[in-house]
C-alpha cells in the first residue's frame, strides 16, 4: 500500500489514505484529493438546500506520496 497525504494550502490540515499501486494507475489526481477531503454536508432544515463550503478548503494543495520507504 501506498500511503497519500494531502494538505491544504488555506488551513495547513492533512488528509491521509492508503491506496494500492493499481489504484493510483487509474486514479486522476483531481479525484483521488476528491476521495480523501469529502464532506459530509447535511441539508439545512426542511429545504433540503445543502449549504456546504468544506471542499473550498482543499482547493489548493500540496500531496505527498510515501511507499513506506
Amino acid at each position: 500500500m501506498i500511503e497519500v497525504t494531502v494538505k491544504s494550502k488555506i488551513s495547513g490540515r492533512f488528509k491521509t489514505g492508503s491506496f494500492t499501486a493499481r489504484e493510483l494507475l487509474h486514479t486522476y489526481e483531481d479525484d483521488l484529493v476528491c476521495n480523501l477531503t469529502q464532506c459530509n454536508c447535511q441539508p439545512v432544515g426542511e429545504t433540503y438546500v445543502v449549504e456546504c463550503n468544506c471542499d473550498e478548503e482543499w482547493e489548493e494543495y500540496d500531496l505527498f506520496f510515501s511507499d513506506g520507504f
